[in-house]
C-alpha cells in the first residue's frame, strides 16, 4: 500500500525527501516518533481554529490524535470521493485536523482494523461485516445508485420479472455486493433471489461482456460508469438502484469510521464527519470544479462528458435521517432474505451496531444543505440540488 497525501501531488515539488519517506499505514521511519511529538506540540501552541469552538478545542488536544496526521482510504473515483474531497478543499484542515489518505485494501480490511480510521463503500459490501463484529459503524451517507442489471440490447428480457428463471453475472464473488445489490432489486419485483435466478461469479467485466454474448449468462450487474462509458449503445437497463423510482430512497454507499477511533477520539471524530458532510455538498453542487479536482491529482480518468453524468446521478451528500431509515430497510431486507446469516440479530441489534452519528445534521454549519431524493420523515436540513445536472441520452429507465 502506498501512502500519498492530496497537498502533496498537487505541489509535489515543494516536498521534501524525508516528507515522502513516510510509509503506509501509519507506519514510521527511525526518527518519526521524535518528529510525530514535535508535530504535536507544535499544534498544541497554534491558536484555535476559528471554525472550532472553544470546547471542542480543548477536548481535542487531550484526545490520542491530537496533532498527529490521520490516514483513510482512498484509492480513486467518483463514488467515494467526498472524504478525498475534504482534503483537497481544506475542510480538515479549517478544523485542526492533518487528515492524508492511504491507497490499500478494502475499508473492511483497513478501516475494520484500524490501519486506518475512515473509509466509503456500499452498504452491500460492509453491512454484513459489521454484524460480524468488524470495528467499524457507519457515520455518513455518501450517495445514491452507482449499480444496475444489464442485459444486452436486442435480449427478449424487458422487466426485473422477466429474469424469473435467468442467470445472472456478478464480479466481485458470491455473497457479495453485487449479488446483495441483485438480491434486493430481484426481491423489489418479486423474483425470490434464492430461488427463482442463478448467480455466475465472473471476475473480469471483458469476460462477462464475451458471456452475454455467447448466452452464458442473461444479465448482469455493472457500474453504471462502466456501461456509459463503454457499452451504453450496446447494454439497456432492466432494474437500478440509481434509477429505478422505488430505490430513489436509499442510499448506496456510506462512510465507516473505525470504532475504536470514535471511542477514544469522539471531537475529532465529530469534526472529521462534519468535513465529509461538507464535501458531499461541494460534489453536488460544484461537480463540475470537483471532477476537474479529480483529474488534477490523477484521481480519474476517461472521457470527462461521461464522467459528469455519472457524477451527477448519484446525489452525492445525504441527511442523516435519510440515510438512517434507509439502512433500516436494508437490515430488514437482509435478515428476511438470509444475507445476513445471525438468526440471533434483530432489526434494532443492526443498526444499533450499523448507524453512529457522531456529528448529527444539527451540528452542522449555518448553510450546509443535502441532496434527498426523497424527503424522509423529521428531516431538519433542507434538501438543494444542482440546477441542470449532466445526463445522456437513452440511459437509464
Amino acid at each position: 500500500m502506498k501512502l500519498r497525501n492530496a497537498k502533496r501531488v498537487m505541489a509535489a515539488a515543494m516536498l521534501s525527501i524525508m516528507t515522502m519517506s513516510l510509509v503506509a499505514c501509519g507506519g514510521k521511519g527511525d526518527d518519526s516518533s521524535s518528529k510525530e511529538e514535535t508535530t504535536k506540540k507544535e499544534a498544541v501552541k497554534g491558536e484555535k481554529p476559528e471554525a472550532v469552538s472553544e470546547e471542542d478545542w480543548k477536548a481535542m488536544q487531550k484526545e490520542p490524535v491530537f496533532g498527529t496526521e490521520i490516514h483513510y482510504l482512498f484509492n480513486g473515483g467518483a463514488c467515494v470521493s467526498a472524504k478525498y474531497m475534504a482534503e483537497v478543499q481544506g475542510y480538515y484542515e479549517e478544523y485542526g485536523i492533518n487528515a492524508t489518505y492511504m491507497e490499500g485494501e478494502s475499508v473492511v480490511q483497513t478501516v475494520g482494523t484500524g490501519q486506518c480510521q475512515w473509509g466509503t463503500d456500499h452498504i452491500a459490501t460492509m453491512l454484513v461485516p459489521v454484524t460480524n463484529n468488524v470495528k467499524m459503524t457507519f457515520v455518513a451517507g455518501a450517495h445514491v445508485g452507482c449499480k444496475s442489471i444489464f442485459v444486452p440490447k436486442d435480449s427478449d428480457i424487458k422487466t426485473m420479472a422477466d429474469l424469473k428463471g435467468k442467470t445472472i453475472a456478478i464480479h466481485d464473488g458470491l455473497g457479495n455486493s453485487d449479488q446483495n445489490i441483485c438480491y434486493r432489486l430481484l426481491d423489489e419485483y418479486g423474483v425470490d433471489p434464492t430461488k427463482d435466478v442463478e448467480f455466475l461469479d465472473i471476475a473480469d467485466s471483458a469476460a462477462t461482456i464475451k458471456a452475454l454474448e455467447t448466452g452464458e449468462v442473461d444479465a448482469s450487474i455493472f457500474s453504471d460508469y462502466f456501461v456509459l462509458a463503454n457499452y451504453k449503445d450496446d447494454m439497456r437497463m432492466v432494474g437500478s438502484i440509481t434509477y429505478s423510482p422505488e430505490f430513489q430512497d436509499e442510499a448506496c454507499c456510506v462512510t465507516a469510521m473505525n470504532t475504536d477511533f470514535i471511542k477514544n477520539n469522539p471531537v475529532h471524530a465529530k469534526y472529521v464527519v462534519m468535513a465529509i458532510k461538507r464535501a458531499g455538498q461541494f460534489n453536488r453542487l460544484n461537480s463540475d470544479e470537483a471532477i476537474q479536482a479529480m483529474y488534477d491529482t490523477d484521481k480519474m480518468t476517461g472521457e470527462k462528458e461521461i464522467q459528469q453524468v455519472f457524477w451527477d446521478s448519484l446525489n452525492f451528500g445525504l441527511s442523516d435521517k435519510f440515510t438512517e431509515n434507509a439502512l433500516h430497510e436494508i437490515a430488514e431486507d437482509y435478515l428476511r432474505l438470509g444475507v445476513i446469516t445471525n438468526k440471533d440479530l434483530t432489526v434494532d441489534d443492526v443498526m444499533d451496531m450499523a448507524w453512529t452519528e457522531v456529528c448529527p445534521d444539527e451540528e452542522m454549519p449555518e448553510g450546509y444543505t443535502v441532496s434527498d431524493p426523497v424527503e424522509p420523515k423529521g428531516a431538519v436540513v433542507p434538501i438543494e440540488r444542482k440546477e441542470n445536472p449532466a445526463t445522456m441520452e437513452g440511459f437509464g429507465l
